[in-house]
């Protein structure tokens, strides 16, 4: 639901040196100073599905370059297998992923066989942006983003929007992250050995943009109240989205079930029309106990009061405060 980055030329090329093999991969990247040392990896092509099962992935036939759609299919699976192991009571069907021109985007309108149907604009073996396009999307399916009402004009609701795309956002670099993890360890197919490498790059690049950085002196809470009003006229703002992503990302990072609550965003249809604050309570509010910490943690970021309800949960210790953005 938000246009694809500018990839640079050099990640690209990465690509295709690792398609001709790990040493040369390693050579490149070290010159471009891009990323890590590419590690040898063994690969294991009966990989299972340890972390629970996953929707069902559908992949149109045709229109994605010159990519075979088993490999295509690797991909796709592996990043909902990631995605999907933080919602294990949510059971959401078939999701459909076809090709499309434009940006990435997940349709509020569902397939006719009544499946989530999701627009990819990556082509060719170009698994990084299959990766960070594809989690971004399936984010949103999982954060209930269809039980948004309709408005008077016949458009949905999207006061909050700009929140659910900075969310999705930091799960897509916890994707990225995470799945470069898994394939350093355990590619799931010989063609994929050395691939972490370039999932690395991805995210490096992005999270090191300057636009998405905070100096020292700038807290988040901060920042927010001078960029909130224009987050709401137009919640597709990629620079201030991703300012938000990078600092939400630790949090998905360091706690086990944060991820998870992002199923109880919008939980309730009258839930995404309603004043920031007050749509974070309906958030908490929603969640189980063990997803409440993180959105705790997430009102204190930007400055948001905690609902009265929710004063017992915290240590008194640790009272909820701004957090001050990276250099």
């Amino acid at each position: 639901m938000r246009p694809n980055p500018s990839i640079p030329g050099s990640l690209a090329a990465a690509y295709l040196v690792c398609r001709r093999g790990v040493l040369r991969l390693f050579y490149l990247l070290v010159l471009l100073t891009f990323i890590l040392v590419a590690k040898p990896a063994r690969a294991h092509p009966d990989q299972g599905q340890p972390h629970g099962a996953h929707p069902p992935i559908r992949i149109a036939p045709h229109g994605w370059g010159n990519t075979t759609l088993a490999d295509l299919q690797q991909v796709l699976d592996a990043v909902a297998e990631v995605i999907a192991s933080h919602f294990p009571e949510r059971q959401l069907g078939a999701i459909r992923v076809v090709p499309g021109e434009g940006g990435p985007m997940a349709f509020y309108d569902k397939g006719s066989d009544g499946e989530y149907v999701i627009q990819l604009s990556a082509r060719h073996s170009r698994w990084h942006q299959f990766v960070y396009q594809f989690s971004h999307e399936l984010c949103h399916v999982y954060s209930n983003f269809d039980e948004k009402p309709p408005t008077h004009d016949g458009q949905v609701e999207n006061r909050n929007q700009w929140f659910e795309e900075s969310v999705c956002e930091a799960a897509a670099l916890y994707t990225l992250n995470e799945l470069a993890t898994r394939w350093e360890r355990q590619p799931p197919a010989p063609q994929f050995a050395g691939y972490d490498a370039t999932l690395k790059a991805l995210l490096a690049y992005l999270v090191n943009e300057p636009h998405r950085q905070l100096t020292s002196s700038t807290s988040l809470a901060s920042w927010f109240r001078t960029n909130h009003a224009m987050l709401e006229t137009d919640p597709y703002l990629r620079d201030k989205n991703e300012v938000i992503a990078n600092r939400l990302l630790p949090l998905f990072e360091q706690t086990p079930d944060a991820l998870g609550a992002i199923g109880f965003l919008n939980a309730h249809a009258d839930d995404a029309g309603k004043r920031f604050g007050d749509y974070l309570a309906a958030w908490l509010d929603a969640c189980p106990e063990r997803h409440r910490k993180v959105v705790l943690d997430i009102m204190a970021m930007f400055g948001q009061p905690w609902p009265n309800t929710a004063l017992a949960l915290a240590s008194p210790a640790a009272p909820p405060v701004a957090i001050a953005g990276r250099d």
